[in-house]
């Protein structure tokens, strides 16, 4: 039984994902927790493969994805807490689909078998989604090119948004954070823009917050060229200037607040009470060390309510994860079916080589010279070569951290051939 849900704005989050015959899994299925979730791995594991899969999802694009008759996929939310399911079933595509050429045969939902608790199930076609679920969708353009901008721009009508952001897709192009930034330039100071001028007041106020210690990253000013000026490190730069970094984490803070203002009525634009999915392809792209340790709790301090879901390659980002939002996906040689869950360990204790080793499945981490000259040092001890021993101490002085105590070791081998 298929019933019906209202299309305003919901209180929703993504619980699970689903497919079949999808990409390089045979079968694949992915639990996620309301809140933040790191979907990590090696390369080749499909992280971004899931993110695509959520669209195809809820809008009926599969350009990027080679299909067939057996394929099918679904993902399971929970709207204002009804369990609801998006997806298509087999037999919707056509069985001789090209490479980006995947086109729809038959419009069938997903086989899913009822829980001891359902009496019916809800479930959509991708084309039957109109607004029902809208998440906003990151890749991995960040950079903020140089735009002239000669004033407040039309804003699209809510219905309008909702539509262009069912569309974008990991491939899409950011919107113009600066003709954004400038409209609320202008904006905030009016009658009717209370929500706005609330959510202009939290960026401001957090953009030091988000900022790695001591860049002092604030925003100064908009001249009459529409410029919009910022202060870093103690200078002046416009916002074209900020430095990669900087402009990833400026464009998704802003492109998130964005998302919330235009696809929600007036009344439920706070971003600090705005609930939804945000889907963000390498979240830790261009970001220093330091600031990937506090990007989890920067996101966290302006959107509370937001369900994240994010690939990363960064141990760093890992350490900043609580319990239950690491979601570890492995990859085996000639293995296609997959379950992934968060996992319920913490990682703010192991430091960033166990993280890669234990984690992300990265085999080795020694420097071969290293280890090289470690094995050529213990050689001349064995051999009493005392010159060989010292030239390879010398070159592990040039190389090493000034906590590694292998130096010392070495130094004391030295010492007990001096008194032989």
């Amino acid at each position: 039984m298929i019933n019906s849900i209202k299309s305003e704005m919901t209180n929703y989050f993504i619980k699970s994902f689903n497919a079949e015959n999808f990409r390089q899994f045979s079968k694949i299925s992915v639990k996620f927790n309301e809140k933040f979730n790191f979907l990590t791995g090696p390369n080749g594991c499909g992280k971004s493969s899931i993110l695509t899969g959520i669209h195809h999802c809820i809008y009926n694009d599969y350009q990027s994805s080679r299909l067939s008759k057996e394929s099918t996929f679904f993902l399971e939310a929970v709207m204002d807490s009804a369990v609801v399911f998006f997806g298509m079933g087999k037999g919707s595509f056509k069985e001789n689909n090209s490479y980006r050429r995947s086109n729809i045969e038959n419009w069938k939902r997903p086989n899913i078998a009822l829980n001891s608790e359902q009496d019916s199930l809800q479930i959509f076609l991708p084309y039957e989604n109109k607004g029902k679920l809208v998440p906003l969708f990151i890749g991995t353009k960040r950079f903020i090119d140089y735009v002239e901008i000669s004033g407040a721009k039309r804003e699209e009508s809510q219905q309008q948004a909702i539509e262009e952001y069912q569309r974008k897709n990991l491939d899409s192009k950011s919107s113009n954070v600066k003709q954004w930034f400038i409209n609320r330039y202008f904006y905030i100071d009016k009658e009717w823009a209370i929500e706005e001028r609330i959510n202009w007041d939290i960026l401001l106020d957090n953009l030091t917050r988000i900022a790695p210690t001591g860049s002092d990253f604030q925003y100064l000013r908009t001249e009459r060229d529409l410029e919009p000026i910022f202060q870093l490190y103690g200078q002046e730069c416009y916002l074209e200037e900020l430095s990669a970094g900087f402009q990833a984490i400026f464009s998704i803070i802003a492109n998130i607040i964005e998302w919330v203002e235009k696809i929600n009525p007036q009344g439920s634009r706070n971003i600090q009470q705005a609930t939804g999915t945000v889907l963000i392809d390498e979240l830790d792209l261009h970001l220093h060390p330091e600031w990937q340790f506090n990007i989890r709790d920067g996101l966290e301090a302006l959107f509370p309510n937001l369900q994240f879901i994010v690939t990363t390659h960064s141990p760093h980002l890992l350490a900043s994860a609580k319990e239950g939002e690491v979601i570890i996906m492995s990859r085996e040689t000639g293995k296609t079916e997959y379950h992934f869950e968060p996992s319920n360990k913490r990682y703010s204790g192991w430091n960033t080589d166990q993280i890669l080793e234990d984690v992300m499945g990265v085999k080795s981490l020694k420097n071969k010279d290293y280890e090289r000259l470690i094995d050529e040092a213990f050689d001349a001890y064995e051999s009493k070569d005392k010159t060989k021993l010292l030239s390879v101490m010398e070159q592990l002085k040039s190389i090493t951290h000034s906590d590694d105590t292998i130096v010392q070791v070495l130094e004391m081998k030295m010492a007990s051939l001096e008194l032989q």
